[in-house]
């Protein structure tokens, strides 16, 4: 019974799928009844649009897009060139885990009252325009780390007290030849040297 009353509406079925198709389709490749119209390759490109670069069009593991975007970006947000300067990897000036650097930040989005934070270098975090950078001080004997944005707005100047040089010290601290110097947070005796150095420099 169930395969009489399915009958009729197979066949209603083939009926609506059975219509010939247009000069200009292509037929589905698993069945001949049902058809689809062809879609053009190439799309007119809009007036006013960016032209793709070619190193863009075949890149290597995504590195190509994510470098393309960073170089905008950085042009717009980073004019003074620090990630590619101050806080590069391979750049001569480029300043070194364990040197002695002072941010001015601004305190509210009016940009009317500023700040001065002083510390040691523990490490930075390159990320191209998310590029940070911690910074540790003795402040009233008790230790204090902050994360600062190297292209944040809030940021009005980055200046670099003393570098760590290879067979130098800096406040007591040598060149550290490491990425991180995060091992200072276990020696208060080192971080009181280099704290009493930085208030040096500032009188």
């Amino acid at each position: 019974m169930s395969f009489k009353l399915l009958s009729p509406f197979r066949q209603a079925c083939k009926r609506l799928y059975s219509t010939a198709a247009p000069a200009e389709s292509s037929t589905y490749a698993l069945s001949n009844a049902v058809a689809f119209p062809k879609v053009s390759a190439t799309y007119p490109v809009p007036e006013g649009s960016t032209v793709v670069p070619r190193h863009l069009k075949t890149p290597r593991n995504g590195k190509a897009v994510v470098d393309f975007v960073n170089e905008n970006l950085l042009q717009n947000y980073d004019p003074r060139r620090l990630c590619k300067t101050l806080f590069s990897r391979r750049h001569p000036n480029r300043v070194k885990p364990g040197s002695v650097l002072s941010v001015v930040s601004y305190n509210n989005a009016t940009r009317t009252h500023t700040s001065t934070f002083s510390g040691v270098l523990l490490g930075i975090r390159r990320r191209g325009v998310d590029t940070g950078f911690t910074l540790r001080n003795i402040v009233n004997k008790t230790g204090v780390e902050m994360q600062f944005k190297v292209c944040s707005p809030m940021i009005k100047d980055i200046q670099v007290i003393k570098r760590a040089l290879k067979g130098r010290n800096v406040g007591g601290l040598r060149d550290p030849r490491r990425a991180k110097v995060n091992y200072l947070r276990e020696r208060p005796q080192m971080m009181t040297q280099i704290a009493a150095a930085v208030k040096q420099s500032k009188a």
